[in-house]
């Protein structure tokens, strides 16, 4: 291991794109990424996280600490109200009114949540749900192989967490900007405000024989009447790896702005850095994990 390098760990089913950060204050050197499969659909946690492991040795990474980006498919995301606003209730009552909402038991199942807004009558949450016996199994697997992740959080956190990041905000008169970005299977709405403020978060399935604009454009008007509360959105930034989205159809649409979005360009990455294999979102997704680590540590 090597003090102060960050290992972010983007973790799908079939696939994982891995990067290595070294970080100083602010300043942040991308070392090294790279992407390891699997054949088929089917989850094979044992064999990712010794390939995980395997080009780690070959590539002679090196690496303080550990984070994992969960992909969405593994776990679930829901609005749920507490009674509280403090949030060492809100952690010590979620799981009863996790359990209340979706009216099912959650003993199996591991608890993650984000105060979304908090009032008089208690706080909205972003709950996140995921199998208990899944996180066990991809940990083991993980430290069997020396990894021993600090944290593993939903894609799409670690995904605004490196929007927020590099992208900026823009003024709170203007409103928030929706980032938009599209893996190959997976969809990801960020809708960013003001410093402080906390990013609205949704996540979609995106299936092989699907209109890719007409899908976001349904997903991105959901998205914005659910922020339209605390972020109204006045323009997207948009990120497509199939590059078959229509820009100007969204635009005409949404009745906003909208631009292309380079998301590695955001950093200061050459495109030449992004690992065979992966793409644009992946790469976000586990650089977003490893900056969840400089969270931890400040």
């Amino acid at each position: 291991m090597q003090s102060g390098n960050q290992l972010g760990i983007y973790l799908r089913n079939n696939r994982a794109t891995v990067v290595c950060l070294a970080s100083q204050g602010r300043d942040r050197k991308l070392l090294d990424c790279f992407s390891v499969h699997v054949e088929g659909d089917e989850p094979n946690w044992q064999v990712l996280c010794d390939r995980i492991a395997l080009a780690c040795r070959e590539r002679k990474v090196r690496f303080a600490e550990s984070a994992v980006a969960l992909d969405c498919g593994v776990f679930m995301q829901h609005a749920v109200h507490s009674e509280f606003s403090d949030p060492r209730r809100v952690a010590a009552t979620v799981r009863f009114d996790t359990e209340e909402a979706l009216a099912t038991d959650v003993s199996d199942v591991a608890v993650a949540f984000r105060i979304v807004s908090t009032g008089e009558e208690g706080a909205q949450l972003n709950v996140f749900t995921a199998r208990r016996a899944v996180l066990t199994e991809i940990i083991e697997h993980l430290q069997v192989n020396g990894i021993d992740p600090v944290a593993i959080d939903p894609d799409v956190c670690c995904l605004s967490r490196y929007l927020l990041a590099y992208a900026g905000t823009r003024e709170a008169a203007e409103g928030g900007t929706l980032y938009a970005s599209l893996s190959d299977r997976r969809g990801y709405l960020v809708v960013a405000c003001g410093p402080g403020e906390v990013p609205t978060l949704r996540t979609f399935l995106i299936g092989g024989m699907q209109d890719r604009t007409s899908l976001l454009v349904r997903e991105a008007l959901v998205t914005t009447a659910l922020a339209e509360a605390t972020h109204p959105v006045s323009g997207l930034c948009v990120s497509d790896v199939s590059g078959e989205i229509v820009l100007q159809s969204i635009q005409e649409s949404m009745a906003r702005p909208v631009q292309e979005c380079n998301l590695p360009d955001l950093a200061g990455i050459e495109p030449e850095a992004i690992a065979e294999g992966s793409n644009a979102v992946d790469f976000a997704l586990a650089y977003g994990a490893a900056l969840g680590l400089e969270e931890r540590t400040s």
